[in-house]
């Protein structure tokens, strides 16, 4: 595994997020929903805080996921070091 992370053949970050359909398929409907409510201007500001959000969650994803290694590693050491 380490020698197929090294080479680039593991990349968690571009494998497909398995998601519930239905749950998925239920934001766009409250999304669409909610939109219709909305002024143009509103709409604008509503997909940018959508897409800041969608952002900053993926960023947040990077850094546990950097994290959960980096604590991973640092227990296997603990362990072997005893």
């Amino acid at each position: 595994m380490l020698k197929e992370l090294y080479h680039g053949k593991i990349s968690p970050s571009e494998q497909k997020m398995k998601t519930a359909p239905e749950k998925t398929q239920e934001w766009m409907k409250l999304s669409a929903e909610f939109e219709k409510s909305l002024t143009p201007e509103q709409i604008q500001m509503y997909r940018d805080l959508s897409d800041m959000q969608s952002e900053n969650a993926s960023q947040d994803n990077e850094v546990l996921y950097i994290q959960g290694f980096k604590d991973g590693a640092l227990l296997m050491m603990e362990i072997l070091g005893e």
